[in-house]
């Protein structure tokens, strides 16, 4: 597996597997492998994401910004 792999490199060697197990002409050996693959992809996905989430929510609260532009009144 490759080592820091960007958001977006992770989700397309994602979509790859997943496009190669809907074809179902592997070897169960083979989906196996590719499955556990995925797994690897789904939590670098899940790291990148939850990362994200972190520096968003420190920059909304050090800056104390409303972004809930449906609250003002107009």
């Amino acid at each position: 597996m490759e080592a820091k792999l960007t958001y977006e490199e992770a989700i397309k060697k994602l979509e790859d597997i997943i496009g190669e197990l809907e074809k179902g002409d592997l070897s169960l050996d083979k989906s196996i492998d590719l499955y556990a693959q995925g797994i690897h992809f789904v939590k670098v996905c899940k790291d990148h994401l939850e990362k994200a989430e972190g520096k968003i929510k420190i920059l909304v609260e050090d800056e104390e910004i409303d972004f809930n532009l449906w609250s003002r009144e107009e």
